[in-house]
């Protein structure tokens, strides 16, 4: 039964979100204007959204098997193991109440998750939707997804996935098919950057960058809920329409609309 509802919910997200969110992206390829970028932001938003919400629903399926609740390594391998085989695109992971991890792919780790600022809340039984890390295990930006696990009512370890936020960036390109000049990102409250077409721009924050139209564009979208602002970067003078997840707290935004900076 596990398994048939991963295999449902993977079908979903490779095959009918890239569909609907390509097919909403089209008339934004031809002109940028604001309401095909809105097109755009609302299956920007959607399909990641979808992703981590697919994650954590697995997680929460995965959480209430005996196998997980048995709070035993051996017991649980194969299933987890399972379900990170089914997707590349993160790191499956059982910690216990002490801080230390197991992952599907290697075992027993010798780090531990105690030092994590996200990690009171999980053992306090919180979910945790979008925690950004290095991820001790691989060396990879990512975003956290983590239910507790509980037996009669108390919190004995949580099951979380670390989300690789490289490869969902890469997967959203290819499903919004952008055209030139267009590009999208994402913010998470604390400004850092979650998510953007060029990926080596990931966890940095445009408030510490040498424009002041970006960092004040940026400070208005961190401070608002939805909206449109402008700024200037690498010279040109960008648009961007930009909305908030309610899964996430992200700001999702789409840029668009190249223009030479003017000289000063």
């Amino acid at each position: 039964m596990v398994r048939q509802r991963f295999s449902i919910l993977l079908f979903l997200l490779m095959f009918w979100i890239p569909a609907l969110v390509t097919a909403q992206s089209a008339a934004g390829i031809a002109a940028p204007a604001e309401a095909d970028a809105n097109s755009l932001l609302s299956a920007f938003a959607a399909y990641t959204d979808l992703r981590i919400r697919s994650v954590q629903r697995n997680l929460e399926i995965l959480a209430v098997t005996s196998e997980v609740r048995s709070d035993n390594w051996s017991n649980m391998k194969d299933l987890l193991t399972g379900y990170q085989e089914s997707d590349e695109g993160f790191i499956v992971w059982y910690v216990r109440p002490d801080g230390s991890y197991y992952t599907a792919d290697k075992g027993l780790m010798d780090k531990s998750l105690k030092d994590r600022a996200y990690f009171p809340d999980l053992m306090a039984g919180m979910k945790i939707t979008g925690a950004l890390v290095i991820s001790k295990a691989t060396g990879q930006r990512s975003a956290i997804i983590a239910v507790p696990v509980k037996v009669d009512g108390k919190v004995i370890g949580a099951l979380g996935a670390s989300l690789f936020l490289d490869k969902l960036s890469e997967q959203i390109n290819a499903a919004l098919n952008l055209r030139q000049g267009i590009t999208f990102f994402a913010l998470a409250a604390n400004g850092l950057t979650t998510l953007n077409s060029m990926t080596d721009r990931h966890f940095l924050d445009p408030r510490e960058q040498e424009s002041k139209t970006l960092k004040r564009a940026a400070t208005e979208m961190l401070a608002g809920t939805s909206g449109k602002t402008t700024y200037e970067f690498d010279n040109v003078t960008k648009n961007a329409i930009y909305g908030t997840s309610e899964l996430t707290g992200w700001k999702y935004a789409i840029a668009y609309g190249a223009t030479p900076e003017k000289a000063h």
